[in-house]
């Protein structure tokens, strides 16, 4: 199972793709806690996230995806990690 599948599995939106995630949601995604994204939204670091409702706060996964892939990487994999 996808990261992906089991953040919309325990967040009970079944199969049906799901474009904007809950802190929780991209939490269980992405294996960052919840609390790391807040303190990264409260400091204006992080992925990119919008507002709904006033109050509602949403990670849009595709933009996740590409702030992820635009930070640095490092070390190498060694072989028993392959």
């Amino acid at each position: 199972m996808t990261h992906a599948s089991q953040a919309r599995q325990n967040a009970g939106g079944g199969s049906v793709s799901k474009r904007f995630y809950s802190e929780r949601e991209l939490a269980i995604y992405s294996g960052i806690s919840a609390r790391t994204l807040q303190g990264w939204r409260l400091r204006s670091q992080g992925p990119p996230w919008r507002k709904f409702c006033g109050s509602s706060v949403r990670y849009d996964l595709k933009a996740f995806d590409a702030w992820t892939a635009s930070q640095p990487g490092g070390g190498e994999i060694s072989e028993e990690h392959r």
